[in-house]
C-alpha cells in the first residue's frame, strides 16, 4: 500500500525557488513584498481597532 507523504519546503528552498533572474524581476518582486507587507499591517491595525471598538474618526 501506498503512502502519501507532503513535505513543507524550508525557507531556503523557497528562496531558491522564488529567486529572480534579473534585476527588474528582484524590483518587481521586491515591490510585491512591500506592498503585501504594508496590507497586512493595515489589517492588523484594523482588526485592532475593530476589536478596540475605536472609529476611524478618532485617529
Amino acid at each position: 500500500m501506498a503512502h502519501i507523504v507532503e513535505v513543507v519546503p524550508n525557507d531556503t528552498e523557497i528562496e531558491e525557488l522564488t529567486s529572480p533572474r534579473n534585476a527588474q524581476a528582484a524590483k518587481a518582486l521586491k515591490h510585491k513584498r512591500e506592498v503585501k507587507r504594508r496590507l497586512e499591517d493595515y489589517l492588523e491595525r484594523a482588526e485592532l481597532r475593530k476589536a478596540l471598538g475605536v472609529d476611524e474618526d478618532d485617529f
